[in-house]
């Protein structure tokens, strides 16, 4: 294999599957390169260098065969990224289950804790004077507080955050949408 080859191929595929050509040069690189030897040579094991020689020669048809494996790799990832966010959702969900089934008041109490800690930390920070030579270690105290508060906060009310990178991640993945690489 040379070490042109990927290169050249990525530039051969990228305008008929961009998703395709982006995963060439990452850690799926082996399962585009055997969806689209399955498209273009019929078989799974072909290497590089022969899609790229097949894939040179301008054969509309072949590009079409492209543009096709390259929707069925982007709804493989979509299928992918939404059993991921399903097994994530059911993992919330046991947890609280679990959480109410027991009767467990754990889990409220720290995050009581928690919560007036941080209040508490972030007061005494505003009102009084902080001794000299201890803003080091309040500042690392309200750092860890806060974070643990996100936390409970988070669990009690859910986040947002993992909705907004997963339309993040679709709107970059589409083509047609967002920014080809």
């Amino acid at each position: 294999m040379t070490s042109a080859s990927p290169n050249r191929l990525k530039d051969i595929v990228r305008d008929h599957a961009p998703s395709i050509a982006q995963a060439l040069g990452g850690p799926f690189a082996g399962a585009a390169v055997r969806l689209l030897s399955r498209a273009v040579l019929g078989k799974e094991e072909g290497s590089e260098e022969e899609l790229a020689a097949a894939l040179g020669a301008a054969d509309p048809a072949l590009a079409a065969k492209v543009h096709e494996a390259g929707l069925a790799f982007d709804r493989a990832v979509l299928e992918l990224s939404l059993k991921s966010e399903e097994v994530a959702a059911s993992d919330r969900a046991d947890a609280r289950a679990r959480e109410i089934a027991l009767r467990d008041r754990i889990p409220g109490f720290l995050g009581a804790v928690v919560l007036t800690g941080f209040f508490c930390v972030l007061g005494m920070m505003l009102i009084s004077e902080i001794p000299e030579g201890a803003e080091t270690e309040f500042s690392i105290m309200l750092g860890a507080l806060s974070t643990m508060a996100a936390a409970v906060m988070n669990y009690y009310f859910g986040s947002s955050a993992s909705s907004r990178e997963k339309t993040h991640l679709l709107s970059a993945g589409l083509p047609g949408r967002g920014a080809r690489r």
